[in-house]
């Protein structure tokens, strides 16, 4: 009952926040909502609390996208390294992506950077969102630090380019040279690329892990497993939503 009505509290307290603005905050009470729900089982209140919870995630992610984009060049010195990711995090709202050997060693590194960034992100209730740039044999992917190989990646070419579906699975991700982007059609392109690239990383994600049998909350759970990839990703939450909808109207137990 504790529990119950603990979620219930950070669900409501979470919805108060995203009408206010606040889609970090709103974000941190509807997870915290939707972790006690889903230890408790309850398909009802998992239904209700994933579309605020896309919600806040998706105003984090257009305005992440809005704002600055950093894309970081491996070769620049460490001086030059550290000013351009101090100017990306004195501001209210950008994307970075991290520019790394696809090696073992170097991605722990990257992540490691990567947590710190949403760390304070979480603290001081910035919009930021970071992606990883793997290189090998001269070639670049585009992809998440929830799913940090080279093989789960997207190819990576050189802008400008037409940029197609986020199904294609041929798709390429157009992408502007190592820089710090705030404004202009470099700028606008890149965060177009991102915003495909996050649900098709998703996608991906799905096709390389879908298992070959689900019941309804295996389904569940493999859906929650693909938002790890792409926390906005709006056709698996809304196949998240009915599912869960339809595991209350039945009161199938996992």
């Amino acid at each position: 009952m504790k529990s119950n009505t603990t979620m219930l509290r950070l669900w409501n307290l979470g919805q108060d926040h995203l009408v206010a603005g606040r889609y970090v905050a709103a974000r941190r009470a509807l997870e915290s909502a939707e972790a006690l729900a889903w230890r408790a089982a309850d398909p009802q209140s998992l239904a209700r609390i994933y579309l605020p919870l896309l919600e806040a995630r998706r105003q984090i992610r257009y305005n992440a996208g809005d704002g600055l984009i950093l894309i970081t060049s491996p070769t620049d010195s460490p001086a030059a390294q550290k000013k351009s990711l101090d100017q990306f995090l004195a501001a209210p709202a950008g994307t970075v992506l991290f520019t790394t050997p696809a090696t073992a060693g170097a991605i722990r590194r990257v992540i490691a950077v990567v947590e710190n960034i949403n760390r304070r992100a979480r603290r001081t209730g910035q919009w930021f969102e970071a992606l990883l740039l793997l290189t090998k044999n001269k070639e670049r992917r585009l992809t998440t630090a929830a799913d940090p190989f080279f093989a789960a990646g997207l190819p990576v070419i050189d802008s400008p380019a037409p940029l197609a579906a986020s199904t294609d699975p041929h798709l390429q991700i157009p992408l502007p040279p190592a820089g710090l982007y705030s404004t202009g059609p470099e700028q606008v392109a890149a965060r177009e690329s991102l915003l495909i690239a996050w649900e098709a990383l998703a996608l991906k994600w799905q096709h390389r892990h879908a298992p070959p049998t689900k019941t309804a909350w295996q389904e569940l759970a493999w859906l929650r497993k693909t938002l790890r990839v792409d926390p906005a990703c709006e056709p698996v939450t809304m196949r998240l939503i009915a599912l869960a909808e339809s595991l209350g109207r039945l009161n199938v137990a996992p």
